[in-house]
């Protein structure tokens, strides 16, 4: 009698797994071109990896090797190598290192107007209708590292304020910074705004490169936006909506801003905006000195949209409602301990004395002051 077959059952191998390879998300930039180049990024599966292979991964721009974020619309044909070589004075970019080292760029650097210079960094007023393909080029650019980003080419209503460090001069290397004189410019960000805002937006994109945050640049170009918007006598904000990295650095500035107005510290608060009140105390009396704001007061003084400057005061509960009106009568004492608890920093980034002001804007800006200031009594009624 035949025996049944003897069915085998195949055992299975448990492999070691692999070890989880760093996003590019995630990888740290290494400050020398070419290192941190050692460990491959992850690959996607599935669909996404035929399109992965034909992003962009890596850009080396001066001394920086930065790893990107997100995907950009550059050519096909220069997403093939996954890596980009950018010359900072132009910001063209390039395939092949011996392309970048061949580039004789002939663009001035910086260029545009200089509106802002201290002893670490300067900012310099692109007009994008003049400057286009620099500024397409610094769209692109900046695309590998914000993922809402949508405007590349249609420019011309756009201003650009390129940020710039400052640092001793050192051997330049190919397409990198720019030495003139005594100082090496260094590409850092920038911010950009309509020309011609309907919703009163003071920027409308904003990045700081990886190698660079965490250095105050972003609060730098936040502070600016605002001074900037004085200067012009008007209000304004951020277009909207936020990120939630967004929101919390515009938070961060309001308040500081909003304290530093009532405490009359604001860089532009000498002489105007600011009285003393007798109101009127029916359970206590305080000894403290009191300055009374209304909101639509608060957002001149400090160029910040009302709605926003609303927001702040809610948010650091001091907002008032006095006889049908909503109003900011606190003692100096009361903000000190608010600023305490909040552990908010009252120290501006920017240096007051650095901005640098045409004579034309600052004729009109004048005169848009001396307007408000005829109507201060209707605004305060809607305030």
């Amino acid at each position: 009698m035949r025996k049944p077959p003897v069915k085998r059952v195949k055992r299975a191998v448990h492999t070691r797994p692999a070890k989880e390879q760093p996003s590019p998300e995630t990888r740290p930039c290494s400050k020398k071109s070419g290192e941190g180049d050692t460990q491959a990024p992850a690959k996607p599966t599935n669909g996404a990896a035929a399109k992965a292979e034909t992003e962009i991964r890596r850009i080396i721009l001066g001394n920086y090797s930065i790893a990107a974020w997100y995907a950009s619309p550059y050519p096909d044909e220069y997403k093939q190598s996954q890596e980009l070589h950018i010359c900072q004075r132009c910001l063209k970019y390039m395939r092949h290192r011996q392309s970048l080292e061949s580039h004789c760029c002939s663009d001035p650097f910086p260029r545009g107007r200089r509106v802002y210079e201290d002893a670490s960094s300067t900012l310099y007023e692109v007009d994008g209708k003049t400057h286009t393909l620099y500024c397409q080029n610094l769209c692109l650019l900046s695309k590998l590292f914000l993922d809402q980003k949508t405007i590349y080419y249609d420019i011309g209503g756009f201003l650009f304020y390129i940020l710039l460090s400052k640092q001793q001069p050192t051997m330049a290397p190919a397409g990198g910074a720019y030495l003139e004189g005594a100082v090496e410019y260094t590409f850092v960000g920038y911010f950009s705004k309509e020309k011609s805002s309907v919703e009163r937006n003071n920027l409308a994109c904003i990045l700081v490169l990886p190698p660079f945050r965490g250095q105050s640049y972003g609060q730098l170009l936040i502070e600016l936006s605002y001074e900037l918007t004085k200067i012009e006598g008007t209000t304004g904000g951020p277009e909207q909506p936020l990120s939630s990295q967004g929101f919390h650095s515009y938070r961060s500035y309001w308040r500081r801003a909003v304290v530093q107005a009532l405490l009359g510290i604001s860089p532009q608060a000498e002489g105007y905006l600011l009285h003393s009140c007798g109101r009127k105390q029916q359970a206590s009396k305080s000894s403290s000195e009191q300055r009374i704001f209304s909101l639509s007061r608060l957002a001149r003084l400090t160029g910040i949209r009302i709605e926003d400057v609303l927001f702040t005061l809610e948010d650091l509960g001091l907002l008032e409602c006095w006889f049908g009106k909503h109003i900011v009568c606190i003692a100096d004492e009361t903000i000190r301990q608010v600023i305490a608890q909040r552990r908010i920093n009252p120290v501006m980034r920017m240096d007051p004395s650095g901005l640098q002001v045409d004579d034309e804007l600052a004729e009109s800006s004048s005169d848009a002051k001396s307007d408000e200031s005829s109507a201060d009594a209707s605004s305060d009624d809607d305030g």
